[in-house]
């Protein structure tokens, strides 16, 4: 992974920035401060006016481009074979890390802070903070190889709410309430365009048969344009796997028998992946059949 792996997790397909953390934490001379554990020594693999910082906010820049080009090989390339990275509750290995790297939904932006950079010889030590990606920011540790340039390890600093499945998890129920806050919103717009970014585009709603997006999304729009309330209260709610949320609502239509449904929810990306009802009400509307 990189040394954003966490950031760059996050990168896929956004904006980078670098901010310096200390105001002295700038472009050091490759001589002085020998006492300082953060002293920027030459890299073997770089030229020889690179330092340790300069070497790690190259390769933040190669592994934002990388995540932008959303190409698996390329992505691969900026982590070596038995990279691994440990989260608070698992540790995922190279292929589950990319894997989740090109899940990251282009256009997030994100804000990249470099804490520290420790050149051990073979290789760099650095902390980044990631801020920007939700539902919260992150600090984690990496260790870049100076010579093929790629991440030998990542780690969470701290625990705090989930970074792509691999930190402490919030609360699943207070994750879905503010996702069905959202949602809300949207169907105040009657916009078809935001309903249909609330799901994802393999999204289908099985009932009595399967319904896909299009026309999920037409009979929404079909129901509020007659003027129809549409509610859908939290039952309950759990983490399935894969960063994602299964959850149960009771769906009240206007003109409409009340149902049971479930739904999986995909906080990452902020939309829902599949949704299917219990059973077939009585009186039905076409995107319910």
């Amino acid at each position: 992974m990189s040394p954003s792996l966490l950031v760059l997790c996050l990168l896929a397909g956004t904006s980078w920035a670098f901010v310096p953390d200390d105001p002295d934490f700038r472009r050091i001379p490759s001589i002085g401060y020998p006492n300082d554990e953060f002293y920027l020594t030459r890299n073997a693999f770089a030229p020889s006016s690179d330092t340790a910082q300069q070497v790690v906010e190259k390769f933040l820049v190669r592994m934002t481009r990388s995540l932008e080009s959303k190409d698996v090989a390329v992505i691969a390339g900026l982590f070596q074979p038995g990279f691994v990275f440990k989260g608070c509750r698992i540790t995922a290995t190279k292929k589950e890390y990319v894997g989740r790297l090109l899940e990251i939904p282009s256009g997030t932006k994100l804000t990249f802070t470099l804490k520290s950079v420790l050149d051990t010889g073979s290789s760099i030590k650095f902390t980044v903070h990631v801020s920007g990606f939700r539902p919260a920011s992150i600090e984690a540790n990496f260790i870049l190889n100076k010579l093929d340039q790629q991440l030998e390890l990542g780690k969470l600093s701290t625990c705090s709410r989930g970074f792509l499945g691999f930190s402490q998890q919030e609360n699943s129920n207070d994750v879905v309430e503010r996702f069905l806050e959202h949602v809300k919103q949207v169907m105040a717009s009657r916009s078809s365009a935001l309903i249909g970014n609330l799901l994802d585009e393999g999204f289908v709603f099985k009932m009595c048969e399967p319904n896909p997006k299009s026309k999920v999304v037409e009979q929404i729009i079909s129901f509020l344009s007659s003027g129809a309330l549409i509610e859908f209260p939290l039952i309950e709610s759990k983490w399935i796997g894969q960063g994602q949320i299964e959850y149960t609502a009771e769906v009240n239509v206007s003109m409409m028998d009340r149902f049971k449904a479930i739904f999986v929810y995909h906080p990452q990306r902020n939309v829902l992946m599949s949704g299917r009802g219990y059973w077939c009400p009585s009186k039905r509307f076409n995107v319910f059949y």
